[in-house]
């Protein structure tokens, strides 16, 4: 994440009166496919959702925010709070050597809030949107010696939401507990900001006559932006009897409106010198500050199908967006490659054995597999990856409240060493907190006079 100090300290200090420890957010990892496009997009929400592979537009979740699909908010049971943490390793490999890095990342937060006896559901959060990491190099040799290349980006965008959900239709069930259809409706109103600095260093060998030079980049991007999704439910096999388990359909569709950003680019080039490991500027070349523009971002579509009952939900679905439909109108900037349009499909299973009983027993069970064609190009080759999920979520002290504790993890891989390109192997450890009110509160419930 990538907050201002003010807003980051507010963060860290709710999330330490809810007892969490605090991680200074670092991105995803030192990955060098960051540097291209906005960054390496984070869409997979709170970790209950990122252990599902990041699906959630077609079946919703009582005790969980599920980013992208306004239209679940209307479903949540009870007021919840969420927030968590992922730890990751990354290994990466190219033809000539491997690299390990480690980090931790920050997932944000998220408020759900039902009312109007479940008809409405309201929600807002701060949420990572995409994240700028890396750190590499290579030497190139010329007739009067070698030069070295080096090549930082770090920042990133981040996502502040609020939204409403409303059940636009329900039928009545009937007294065997069949529910029949339901029709829900959300949108979300988003603004997203934040800023992508790069910096490229050329650095000679003392004694060649050349003087070192450095580019430094910034791009600030600001936008509020819109997202709307529907969800249709209905019974597909009947209760027979009252006690007996039903199997419900659902199909999901949510849609992400074109956005125009605001841009503020700044470039700055320099020559030096270094002189015990001091840096001192010999001539500036360039310098450009806040020069004024836009960025636009396609319309991006999302569809998912599931089916569920009161222990198992599958679901399968599917996003879209083409990035090689992006507008730019920065003066001065130019991207490093062009972007193509992204793909990503994903299926996942979730499966609580009982209401009752232990804790094994009342645990919800996550698993989730997801392939991404992602935007950033790289040589002329699209960048793909493949990754599996799998988690639990542990009810705490659900006598008197649905608070759940999410851990798990994500494996995975994306690129590979083909054409001089590094392949990325990583695993990641999620933990989160959903945090709901003792049933003996009731939060944002209105008194009244008996």
């Amino acid at each position: 994440m990538h907050f201002c100090t003010s807003t980051r300290t507010a963060v860290l200090l709710l999330i330490l009166n809810l007892g969490l420890a605090t991680v200074s957010a670092q991105g995803i990892g030192d990955s060098p496919y960051s540097a291209y496009g906005f960054g390496d997009l984070l869409p997979t929400g709170q970790v209950s959702q990122a252990l599902m592979a990041g699906t959630g537009l077609a079946i919703t979740e009582p005790y969980s925010v599920l980013l992208g699909n306004p239209a679940s908010y209307s479903a949540l049971a009870r007021p919840v709070f969420e927030a968590g943490i992922s730890f990751r390793s990354t290994r990466s490999s190219s033809s000539l050597k491997s690299t390990s890095a480690s980090d931790a990342n920050f997932t944000g937060f998220s408020i759900g809030i039902p009312f109007a006896r479940g008809k409405w559901g309201l929600a807002m959060g701060l949420t990572p949107f995409s994240d700028v990491s890396y750190s590499t190099g290579r030497t190139v040799a010329f007739d009067g010696g070698n030069v070295n290349y080096k090549y930082t980006g770090s920042g990133g965008l981040d996502r502040a939401f609020v939204g409403l959900g409303r059940t636009l239709y329900s039928q009545r069930a009937d007294s065997l507990g069949n529910r029949g259809t339901q029709v829900r409706f959300g949108a979300d109103f988003n603004f997203i900001f934040g800023s992508i600095e790069q910096t490229r260093d050329a650095v000679y060998v003392p004694g060649t006559g050349y003087y070192n030079t450095k580019a430094f980049t910034s791009l600030v991007l600001r936008s509020p932006t819109a997202d709307a999704s529907l969800v249709w439910q209905g019974d597909l096999t009947k209760k027979m009897v009252k006690d007996a388990d039903n199997w419900r359909w659902s199909v999901g569709a949510s849609v992400d409106l074109p956005a125009r950003f605001r841009a503020s680019y700044s470039s700055l080039v320099t020559t030096y010198t270094v002189s015990t490991n001091i840096e001192t500027v010999r001539d500036t070349t360039s310098n450009d500050q806040g020069v004024k523009g836009n960025v636009d971002l396609p319309v991006a579509f999302g569809l998912g199908i599931g089916v569920q009952n009161a222990r198992w939900a599958f679901t399968v679905e599917m996003k879209q967006q083409d990035w090689s439909a992006v507008k730019l109108e920065v003066p001065g900037y130019q991207m490093p490659s062009p972007l193509r349009s992204a793909l990503t499909t994903a299926a996942a299973v979730r499966f609580q054995p009982a209401i009752e009983g232990n804790i094994l027993h009342r645990a919800v069970y996550r698993f989730g597999y997801r392939h991404v064609d992602a935007p950033q190009q790289v040589r002329g080759l699209g960048l793909s990856g493949d990754a599996a999920t799998v988690g639990i979520s542990f009810p705490l002290n659900a006598v008197q409240t649905n608070s759940w504790l999410h851990v798990g993890g994500e494996f995975g891989q994306r690129g590979s060493t083909a054409d001089g390109l590094v392949q990325e192997r990583y695993a990641a450890l999620w933990v989160g907190l959903a945090f709901t009110p003792w049933r003996g509160e009731r939060w944002f419930t209105a008194p009244k006079i008996q």
